[in-house]
């Protein structure tokens, strides 16, 4: 249930004076959700490359590039978001690799439409400057989310595998505030690093500059394959979730649905790749589909029939649902090629599905 503070701090967040098309349809999505308890897919996530000027330890970039494959032109995003659009959702986020990057980033963002949606960035700072903040504002951007994993200088650039990038990723976040845009902090937390100096000096961060701080969970994808040194335990959780409710700027993924506590995947939240692949998240590499073949609202229609997508599932499916990573994230583990289709994840459920309608 969301308080009355995380509520109007959510409203601070989503509204924007200078949209009033955005605060029409943010408005309806709250009505329908509330009358009809059918939450609209909510928030899309696009990749637009996987290119990226640093070496993180946690990326997952790398197993995804092909280059080879044809990419999104803006046309193409400007269909998907239209589909989107038609099943509600409000909210297209830009990531990478490292988005500031790509130079055709403003008319991706363009044709998604920024007058009637809210448009966020994610991005490790460390290229922004405030020539590009003011361009990615001209865009229509109102919210800059900005990596750190930790409050310590050294840690973070460790982790991020250059010298400078905490100061960078600080600077960064001081712009924006400076010139209007809303900011968050992501930051992966691991059972290394949950109870750490580092994490507590970001939260301590987050209060003090009034700012959503985004607890992420590690998953065995990427750099990290088939590693569980990392994971969460039953203490680990209870802690983490005691933070969450220690404070409104706390949170993790799960308490930013419209709809239901829990994992949003599929129901209120889709990922695309540059290349068109659509995930339930960026962390599952299991193609639900892809947008030069289908459209993304038969894609979300067939993956919806998934037991696992059509509930609010109270674990999070590719970091701590146990039964999820054995039976379907662990065939994407050791594979030369990324990511896996559909029917290859999911078979044995598509055909039982098939046989019960």
């Amino acid at each position: 249930m969301t308080t009355l503070n995380e509520f109007l701090l959510n409203l601070k967040y989503a509204f924007r004076f200078n949209k009033p098309l955005l605060t029409a349809r943010l408005a309806s999505a709250l009505i329908k959700t509330s009358i009809f308890k059918k939450p609209p897919l909510r928030y899309v996530d696009f990749s637009i490359d996987f290119s990226c000027n640093l070496k993180c330890k946690h990326c997952f970039a790398t197993v995804l590039r092909d280059p080879r494959r044809k990419k999104m032109s803006p046309d193409d995003y400007h269909k998907v978001a239209k589909d989107c659009m038609k099943l509600g959702t409000v909210n297209f986020s830009f990531q990478g690799g490292e988005p500031i990057m790509m130079k055709n980033l403003p008319n991706i963002i363009k044709s998604c439409q920024p007058r009637k949606n809210l448009i966020s960035v994610t991005t490790n700072g460390t290229l922004i400057n405030e020539k590009k903040i003011l361009e990615l504002k001209s865009c229509g951007v109102d919210i800059l989310t900005i990596s750190l994993d930790s409050s310590i200088a050294k840690e973070h650039d460790e982790f991020r595998g250059e010298a400078g990038t905490f100061d960078k990723a600080l600077n960064a976040i001081k712009l924006a505030k400076q010139h209007g845009l809303n900011v968050t902090i992501g930051t992966v937390v691991t059972n290394q690093t949950l109870y750490s100096a580092g994490l507590n000096g970001l939260i301590n961060l987050a209060k003090d500059l009034q700012l959503l701080l985004y607890l992420i969970l590690p998953v065995p994808a990427g750099e990290w394959i088939n590693e569980t040194d990392m994971m969460l335990s039953e203490r680990d959780l209870e802690y983490l979730y005691k933070l969450t409710a220690s404070s409104k700027f706390i949170r993790t993924d799960f308490q930013a649905n419209l709809g239901e506590y829990g994992c949003g995947a599929v129901k209120e939240i889709l990922y695309l790749t540059p290349y068109g692949d659509v995930f339930a998240c960026p962390f599952m590499h299991i193609s639900l589909g892809n947008i030069f073949e289908e459209s993304i609202i038969d894609i979300r229609e067939q993956a919806l029939k998934i037991p696992y997508f059509k509930i609010y599932e109270q674990r999070c499916l590719v970091s701590t649902h146990e039964e999820f990573i054995s039976k379907y994230l662990s065939k994407t583990f050791n594979k030369k090629q990324l990511p896996i289709s559909f029917s290859d994840a999911f078979g044995y459920e598509i055909r039982n599905a098939k046989d019960n309608q």
